[in-house]
């Protein structure tokens, strides 16, 4: 099993600090939050609060762009990837039919697609509710025991008990 971490910012306004890696799984840096926008590098896919995804592009057409970007041979397909995160079915649908679960699933299927060892993971159930916000972090547990390393930024500590290990961010 990879590890599963999570970055906490305190309170204030603005984004969550925003998390690289200097060694994939292993060490952590925090920069903090400047509007910057965070680029994959090779081995890293980047979950964002909206989940990544085109509206004009169907949500299979997105999973198989972000591989294609990444750059990286995914040993899984779009659709494997799409009944993965529990949307089977759902490829040729666009990113606007998709509940907001729906969507941030979508959106693990796209920072998978690249076959990444680190998933950075920036807010990702920002738009959830309690019980919808619990089943992305689920399956964002289930990310990693099936060996991809994922951190998650965040401000909610109920998301970051997920984690076994939280860095404190001031």
């Amino acid at each position: 099993m990879r590890r599963r971490a999570a970055v906490m910012a305190g309170p204030g306004p603005g984004s969550v600090p925003l998390v690289r890696f200097a060694v994939p799984g292993e060490c952590v840096a925090v920069l903090p939050g400047s509007g910057e926008s965070l680029v994959g590098a090779p081995g890293v896919g980047v979950l964002l609060r909206r989940g990544n995804l085109f509206d004009h592009l169907t949500v299979g057409r997105n999973v198989v762009l972000a591989g294609r970007l990444a750059g990286r041979r995914s040993l899984r397909s779009a659709g494997d990837l799409l009944e993965l995160v529990g949307l089977a079915g759902r490829g040729d649908d666009y990113p606007d039919t998709l509940s907001a679960l729906e969507g941030a699933r979508a959106g693990v299927a796209v920072a998978l697609a690249g076959a990444p060892e680190v998933v950075l993971a920036d807010e990702p159930a920002g738009e959830l509710d309690g019980i919808a916000a619990r089943e992305l972090m689920d399956l964002l547990c289930a990310v990693a025991a099936r060996g991809t390393a994922v951190v998650v930024a965040t401000r909610d500590p109920e998301i970051a008990a997920a984690a076994q290990r939280i860095v404190r961010v001031a």
